[in-house]
């Protein structure tokens, strides 16, 4: 199926401003650099972005749709479901592998706009509470050895694998996803 001319536009946008916003930040990215580096008409931009912050919305959905589609298929490929958790670990590293250690977008996009902007904040909110749902329901699912209640796990996995991927960024490897993952193996 063809996509649309409109449709083009739009990801040709996002995908520059992804890009900058990732890597340069979203204060530092402004809309003219968006508009050259995607080689589109500024009248194109605003057809369907009013303003930054309204980009920067897009970004976050879409950014949170893709993250969470390839998490489903990494996931889908796992049979075990204590190994379904473990696999949640192993696919934080292969991201932050590709973004080189460049952190989460989402907590990235939250330290410049979460505060100003409370669609920004609210589009972040739902990417991480369906990130912890997720691993509520792996987490009942799994058969865990009961030395925390299944809420005290899911949260500890979700706590753990925030901490690691900050870490991660600061230590540009993977070493602390790989400890969190071994501390959560223990515990299930």
């Amino acid at each position: 199926m063809m996509k649309q001319r409109g449709q083009v536009v739009v990801d040709k946008i996002l995908d520059t401003a992804e890009r900058l916003f990732y890597l340069q930040g979203y204060s530092n990215t402004g809309i003219n650099q968006v508009i050259e580096e995607a080689d589109i008409a500024k009248a194109s931009l605003y057809k369907h972005f009013e303003t930054k912050a309204d980009l920067l919305v897009a970004y976050v959905q879409r950014t949170h749709e893709r993250w969470f589609s390839r998490l489903e298929a990494t996931l889908n490929k796992v049979a075990d479901p204590k190994d379904k958790l473990l696999a949640l670990f192993d696919h934080h590293i292969e991201r932050q592998e590709i973004r080189q250690y460049g952190g989460c977008p989402f907590i990235k996009a939250n330290d410049e706009a979460g505060m100003s902007d409370s669609r920004v904040l609210a589009a972040i909110q739902q990417a991480k509470r369906h990130s912890k749902d997720l691993i509520k329901k792996l987490v009942a699912a799994s058969g865990h050895k009961r030395i925390l209640t299944d809420r005290e796990l899911a949260e500890m996995i979700f706590i753990a694998l925030e901490g690691a991927i900050a870490a991660a960024s600061v230590f540009k490897g993977p070493a602390e996803i790989q400890t969190a993952k071994k501390i959560i193996q223990k515990l299930i």
